[in-house]
């Protein structure tokens, strides 16, 4: 929701966000909220208040609307969807009216996510997000509109979910992309689009993810990277993506692959997912197994054609 829809609605609201919190207020100052109990009782106590749409403040510093608000239904779907919103917040928020000291609580995903019990076990360990991540434009650069930016920044933790194997690329590619564009909408006007250079722009942002050609090449098989680069550093090398073994694209199509391999089987796998130009396979095994069909089909004819040359000969000196 928008600064100006939020601060619209919070002025026609606010008689009756007043009458609202004095219900609130009369029932909950001086208790508990049951946070501490089971996840449904906790996360129903939260969302008490929580779930309104117009639950917002502006902060006095920045002027800017700060919104509190939480979609139950995106919170049930999300990737945190089965936690308590104790298991992230801390215990002190079980109290109403919130202690002002909680403020600003500070959410660590790194220290959440590698203290799990298979945290070693993953093949994309939080500790490389953290460390990529700290070498990204976005931790570096000193433009103030980056200040303070974190996980959360990108990733709505009430909302967010990974892509799940058998999702439809297409939707994965807008889904990542519009986490960039929400912040870079100069990228949405054709006129300041920096992108113009790219042929067929709108069929590039329709097929591919921000992050493909925004983040470097990984030598690890991963098939993300939070290292996001600057435009300048950023590729522009058409072979990286269109060519045979492309570094970049990589990254999306294993995804691909793996979606495939899910709905249809390694047959799918090795022969249409693995095309990226018509015509042209990018398995090496496809490629061998072509050649040696060609080879032996080459060495099949030219046996015929050698044994009804040696026949033909054989028939000559017989009626000689």
């Amino acid at each position: 929701m928008s600064d100006r829809n939020i601060d619209s609605r919070l002025k026609w609201t606010a008689p009756a966000l007043a009458a609202g919190w004095f219900l609130i207020l009369s029932g909950l100052v001086g208790t508990h909220v049951a946070c501490a109990g089971s996840e449904t009782a906790d996360n129903k106590a939260c969302l008490r208040c929580h779930q309104m749409t117009t639950l917002a403040y502006r902060d006095p510093e920045t002027g800017k609307i700060v919104d509190l608000s939480i979609d139950p239904k995106a919170l049930s779907h999300s990737a945190h969807g089965e936690l308590a919103c104790s298991d992230c917040h801390a215990p002190d928020f079980e109290r109403y009216p919130h202690p002002q000291r909680l403020k600003n609580e500070s959410l660590s995903c790194v220290r959440c996510h590698e203290g799990q019990d298979d945290a070693a076990e993953r093949l994309y360990r939080f500790e490389t997000i953290d460390e990529e991540f700290e070498h990204s434009v976005h931790a570096t650069s000193d433009d103030p509109k980056v200040a303070g930016f974190s996980c959360h920044s990108c990733h709505d933790p009430h909302a967010f979910r990974n892509s799940q194997v058998g999702e439809d690329i297409a939707q994965i590619v807008r889904a990542d992309n519009a986490i960039c564009l929400s912040c870079h909408t100069k990228v949405q006007d054709p006129l300041r689009d920096p992108h113009t250079w790219l042929p067929n722009r709108e069929k590039h942002q329709e097929s591919v993810r921000c992050l493909d050609c925004h983040t470097p090449v990984s030598e690890d098989g991963q098939t993300v990277s939070h290292q996001i680069l600057a435009g300048k550093d950023s590729n522009r090398d058409c072979v990286n993506c269109h060519s045979k073994k492309p570094q970049l694209l990589n990254r999306l199509y294993q995804y691909r692959s793996e979606t495939d391999l899910a709905n249809q089987g390694w047959v799918s796998k090795a022969v249409f997912n693995e095309a990226y130009v018509v015509g042209m396979s990018r398995s090496p095994l496809i490629d061998r197994l072509a050649l040696a069909i060609i080879g032996i089909t080459l060495l099949v004819l030219g046996a015929h054609g050698y044994g009804r040359y040696r026949a033909h000969r054989r028939s000559k000196e017989d009626q000689a």
